[in-house]
């Protein structure tokens, strides 16, 4: 097949390879240095007053180290969604409610396994961040190591760069598939990027991550879970930039509700040099999400303050409906540990609650019934 020409603005060019040419990339930094529109600063002024919004009022709120964990899980959710699996935040709530009764032994299907490694390699990676360490290689490859836990392929390659040649379907009918660069390419390439990264880029710190993210995506290092590890790392790098306290915003949501603009906003950088277009579809995704984040954040502490006037008194029932927000998801017996009651109590709390249509049964079953705070799940779904 000819190779396709590019415009000298593309930031690469195709290589002729069979049965479809390759895509070669440019390293880190790009050349040369982007013209930024003034639109695309007033979006990232737009998104970054938006993010500041979400730190500021999850800072004032009592449940924020739920909140941090609701908001990691639906972000793996997301992220799990937008490869394939067939995976609720419900889901993984229940895994770990579950999980402290010894039952994480249990198999785990593969699209819930998905979700829970992301959850774990965010988690794993923004506490590497937040004890000084850099983003580098080694710290890359060790994610995708728990990203691919116990759901990789036959011939996927663990915790390192691939060494065959991956084609990538596009979303266009017609269209060929993206490929690529060669694997001798990669370190190369993984290097610069490494970098770009800890020289802290050469612009904003949102637009740095939509320029890194998308050139993780374009080298596609890995033989599988790129998007995932994608998608982490710009979490993580602006976490590591100090633009983000905490993960409060979760881009996978905007980029899976959009999921075919997102692959051809970046094909289009690649073969045009539309950087400005994917810039606004990038950074549409980080506002748009951070707005969600603080309408959501507002809502749970609404939320709060209802069941606080509400339920004031000193009944065991009124003390775990003003906790509710912290264990929005549990089984009756949870209560007895959670508390410090007997089991009959337990189980009057339980029924108070339901009668209030506060909380829901969710398994359909006579025995080991879990239940879920409605108002809860609502909004964080």
């Amino acid at each position: 097949m000819p190779t396709k020409e590019l415009p000298d603005r593309a930031p690469g060019k195709y290589v002729p390879y069979h049965p479809n040419p390759y895509y070669s990339p440019e390293p880190l930094p790009v050349e040369p240095k982007l013209e930024i529109s003034e639109q695309t600063h007033n979006l990232v002024a737009d998104a970054a007053y938006q993010i500041g919004r979400v730190d500021g009022i999850s800072s004032t709120v009592g449940f924020s180290a739920v909140l941090y964990t609701s908001l990691i899980r639906i972000e793996a959710v997301e992220s799990a969604r937008i490869e394939g699996a067939d995976v609720a935040y419900q889901d993984v709530e229940a895994y770990h409610t579950r999980q402290p009764a010894g039952e994480a032994g249990a198999t785990i299907e593969k699209d819930l396994k998905e979700a829970l490694n992301y959850e774990s390699a965010l988690t794993y990676g923004l506490d590497r961040i937040g004890s000084g360490a850099p983003i580098t290689l080694s710290l890359i490859k060790t994610l995708h190591s728990m990203l691919l836990e116990d759901v990789r392929n036959e011939g996927d390659v663990i915790g390192n760069f691939r060494d065959h040649m991956v084609h990538l379907t596009s979303a266009q009918t017609g269209q060929r598939p993206f490929v690529p660069p060669i694997p001798e390419a990669i370190t190369g390439l993984m290097q610069s990027l490494e970098s770009y990264i800890q020289m802290g880029g050469q612009y904003h710190p949102l637009v740095d991550a939509s320029i890194i993210h998308y050139f993780f995506e374009t080298v596609h290092p890995f033989s599988d879970g790129n998007g995932r590890l994608g998608r982490l790392l710009i979490i993580l790098y602006l976490t590591s930039e100090g633009y983000l306290e905490s993960p409060y915003i979760y881009p996978s949501a905007y980029f899976n509700r959009h999921k075919v603009e997102y692959v051809e906003r970046m094909r289009a950088v690649s073969e045009k040099g539309a950087w400005d277009e994917w810039l606004t579809f990038f950074l549409e995704g980080l506002r748009s999400q951070a707005k969600t984040s603080y309408n959501r954040t507002h809502r749970l502490r609404d939320l709060q303050e209802r069941y606080e006037k509400a339920y004031p008194g000193s009944t065991n029932t009124e003390m775990f409906a003003r906790q509710l927000l912290k264990y929005p998801y549990f089984r009756p017996l949870d209560l007895v540990e959670y508390l410090d009651v007997s089991r009959r109590t337990a189980y009057k709390i339980v029924d108070d609650l339901e009668s209030d249509g506060l909380i829901e049964e969710v398994t359909g079953k006579e025995r080991g019934k879990e239940y879920k705070a409605v108002e809860v799940f609502d909004i964080l779904q």
